[in-house]
């Protein structure tokens, strides 16, 4: 038996039951159960009904000591809390309010409760309303909420969202940030995904005042005198002050007003580069300059401003490449989370 019984003092709480009646009686099997110092009342159908590991393990009261069958010998539930339990009472009885409404009336806490609950119990049929019910736009989970949720609730749509979200907008999600919320592990998975993300292709593409824009990160930005990155590990945007990381997909962009005309194919780097002014480099969150005082190269010392001898390289995978979605490179990186999952 996983669920064991204490002798312990307890009190009353949480949903009960009106056993007074004679029709109750003949028709419910009424047993009790403790979660922390709570002791609730519930029915051996609702329970048995929607859990196999009560039916399978026969722990409603079927012990022949009694426990669970009077308040003095309930069924202690080690390890559940007394509120995620009254959770999951208040969708298997639900108040005629809800049933006239349709829906139940459970906070977001509640339902996270609920979902803590059912998956060790194999209610997979409350286990679905509870994420439908939290999936809900009114309840707001963020892509990091939904990664948290995800991983601790075993819920693989959660996690797909929310990885691969947190992995587009890199902006919103910096790894810093989302190491407090998903543990350092999954941070830094997360951050190999960008990198591999960025690694498929040096460029992608945002629109700017109606202006479709080419950006890229900033490793995209070399040196025309050595040809060697001259962003070694982030830069602050001068415009905004703001931090741009080496790992950002598109912190950059080029300006709509920038000179293009100069492209050329440069063996070096590998692919198409627009020579331009540091200048016309535009910071994706401010959509300023980013160097306007331009930059020095850490290799050769040569410093950028108002130069053409800087320029962003376009580097497209070939025809025979294929690039994997930030979906695919989640599903990879994050393969043993998923299948621990299990069916949804």
């Amino acid at each position: 038996m996983t669920i064991q019984h204490s002798a312990s003092n307890s009190h009353r709480s949480g949903l009960i039951l009106d056993t007074s009646t004679s029709a109750m009686a003949f028709t419910l099997d009424i047993i009790y159960l403790k979660a922390e110092e709570k002791t609730f009342v519930a029915t051996r159908q609702a329970l048995v009904g929607h859990s196999p590991v009560f039916e399978d393990m026969f722990l409603v009261g079927n012990s022949s000591s009694g426990e669970g069958r009077s308040v003095e010998s309930p069924i202690v539930l080690e390890g559940y809390k007394a509120a995620d339990f009254e959770a999951l009472l208040m969708v298997l009885f639900p108040t005629p309010e809800n049933v006239v409404a349709g829906k139940f009336t459970l906070t977001k806490e509640q339902w996270v409760g609920v979902l803590r609950i059912t998956k060790p119990w194999g209610m997979e049929k409350i286990r679905k309303i509870a994420i439908k019910a939290l999936s809900e736009e009114s309840f707001g989970l963020t892509a990091v909420d939904k990664i948290a949720l995800g991983l601790d609730h075993k819920v693989v749509s959660w996690l797909l969202e929310g990885l691969t979200t947190v992995v587009s907008k890199v902006h919103e999600f910096p790894v810093d940030g989302l190491e407090e919320a998903v543990g350092l592990r999954t941070a830094y998975r997360i951050a190999g995904v960008r990198s591999k993300t960025n690694s498929g292709a040096a460029t992608t593409s945002i629109t700017v005042g109606g202006n479709q824009c080419a950006a890229f990160p900033l490793t995209a930005i070399h040196c025309g005198f050595c040809c060697k990155l001259v962003v070694m590990g982030g830069l602050g945007c001068q415009s905004c002050s703001k931090t741009l990381g080496n790992d950002i997909l598109g912190a950059i962009y080029m300006s709509p007003t920038a000179d293009t005309s100069k492209v050329s194919l440069n063996s070096t780097v590998g692919g198409h580069c627009f020579y331009l002014q540091a200048q016309n480099i535009n910071c994706t969150l401010c959509h300023r300059p980013a160097i306007p005082h331009g930059i020095t190269c850490p290799s050769c010392s040569n410093h950028h401003l108002n130069t053409t001898n800087i320029y962003l390289s376009l580097c497209p995978p070939s025809p025979s490449q294929t690039v994997p979605s930030t979906e695919d490179l989640v599903r990879e990186v994050f393969k043993n989370a998923i299948e621990e999952c299990g069916p949804q």
